[in-house]
C-alpha cells in the first residue's frame, strides 16, 4: 500500500496515464455534454455549478451549529429548502469563474427564465423548480457512480482496499461534503480551459474526438502500436455526429473544429472530411504541459480529499 499523499496520487496518474485518460475523457465528456444539453451552453452550466457549489457550502455551514447534521444525498433537497443564498456581486462571480461581467449578468437572466436560478430574500441562488429537481436526481445519481469509479481507479493503483460499493455509499452519506469539493474541482477545470482558450465549447468538442479515439485505441490496442495508430479511419468522427452528441449546432461544431485544427489538436481527412485526434494531443502534453500538469494536480487534490475522508471513517 502506497502512502496517501497528493504527490503520490499525481505520480500514480502519470504512471498509468493511458488507462486514466480512458476513464477521465469519458467522464468529462459525459459531464459536459449533459451540462450543454440541460442549460443550452457551457457558460450557463458553469454558472449553475458555481451556485450549486455555494448551496452545498451553505448546507455544510449547518455543521457549525450541529456536528451531527445530516448532509446525505437523501436529505439534500430538504436541507436545500432551508438555506438562504448570500449576496454576491457580478464582479465577484465573474472573477471566480473567469467570465466577463456582462456575460454573467446575461446568463443569470437566462437561467432565471429557465427557473433554475431565482431570488430568495432578494439574493440570487440555485433554487430550481420541481421538474428540474426530478431530473437532477436522475443525472446526479449517475454522476455519483462516475465519480466513485474514478476514485476507485486511484485507490486500486495506490493499493488502498476500498470497494466501489463502499465509495458510492460514502459519497451519498456525506453528499454535500464530497459534492462541494467535486463541484470545486470542476469549476477550476473549466476556469483553466477558459483562461487558456476563452471558449468553453472547444473543450466539449475536443473531448468528443479524444474520447472516441481512446475508446477505439483501447479496443484495438492502438495506443501501444505506432503503426496502427496512424489508421485514423478507425478513430475519426464527423461534425454531424459531434453535433448529435453535444447538441451544439453543426455549423458551430464545424467552426470550432477548424479552431482545434489550427491549434494542432486534431486533424481532418481531406476525402471523408471526418476529424481525428492527433495522438500527441492526449499524451502527457495534452494541449499544453502547463494545462495538463494543472488538471492532474487539481484532480489529484480532489481524489486525496475523498480517499482521506473515506479512510478516516473506515
Amino acid at each position: 500500500m502506497q502512502m496517501l499523499t497528493e504527490k503520490n496520487i499525481e505520480k500514480i496518474i502519470l504512471e498509468n496515464y493511458f488507462d486514466y485518460q480512458y476513464l477521465f475523457l469519458a467522464f468529462q465528456s459525459k459531464l459536459l455534454s449533459g451540462m450543454y444539453s440541460r442549460y443550452q451552453s457551457l457558460e450557463n452550466g458553469n454558472l449553475v455549478l458555481y451556485f450549486e457549489k455555494k448551496a452545498h457550502q451553505d448546507i455544510l455551514g449547518q455543521k457549525n451549529y450541529d456536528l451531527n447534521f445530516n448532509i446525505s444525498y437523501k436529505k439534500f433537497w430538504e436541507n436545500h429548502s432551508v438555506i438562504n443564498p448570500k449576496q454576491r456581486s457580478l464582479v465577484k462571480i465573474a472573477t471566480e469563474i473567469n467570465l466577463p461581467k456582462e456575460t454573467v449578468r446575461r446568463k443569470i437572466l437566462e437561467l432565471t427564465e429557465q427557473k433554475i436560478l431565482s431570488k430568495k430574500n432578494k439574493n440570487t441562488g440555485w433554487l430550481p423548480n420541481e421538474k428540474y429537481k426530478k431530473d437532477y436526481n436522475l443525472f446526479v445519481q449517475e454522476e455519483i457512480e462516475d465519480v466513485s469509479r474514478m476514485i476507485f481507479f486511484v485507490c486500486k493503483k495506490l493499493d488502498h482496499p476500498i470497494s466501489r460499493d463502499h465509495l458510492t455509499k460514502e459519497l451519498k452519506e456525506k453528499f454535500s461534503f464530497y459534492w462541494f469539493h467535486y463541484l470545486g474541482v470542476q469549476l477550476e477545470y473549466l476556469r483553466a480551459w477558459n483562461k487558456q482558450f476563452n471558449d468553453l465549447e472547444l473543450i466539449l468538442i475536443f473531448l468528443q474526438v479524444a474520447n472516441l479515439f481512446m475508446l477505439k485505441a483501447k479496443e484495438k490496442n492502438l495506443y501501444n502500436n505506432p503503426n496502427l495508430i496512424k489508421n485514423f479511419e478507425t478513430t475519426s468522427i464527423s461534425a454531424t455526429f459531434i453535433s448529435e452528441i453535444t447538441k451544439i449546432p453543426r455549423a458551430t461544431c464545424v467552426r470550432k473544429l477548424e479552431i482545434l485544427i489550427k491549434l494542432k489538436l486534431i486533424s481532418q481527412d481531406k476525402i471523408s472530411k471526418r476529424y481525428y485526434i492527433i495522438p500527441d494531443a492526449i499524451s502527457e502534453s495534452l494541449v499544453s504541459k502547463e494545462l495538463t500538469k494543472l488538471v492532474v494536480i487539481l484532480f489529484s487534490k480532489f481524489f486525496f480529499i475523498c480517499i482521506k475522508a473515506v479512510n478516516a471513517k473506515v
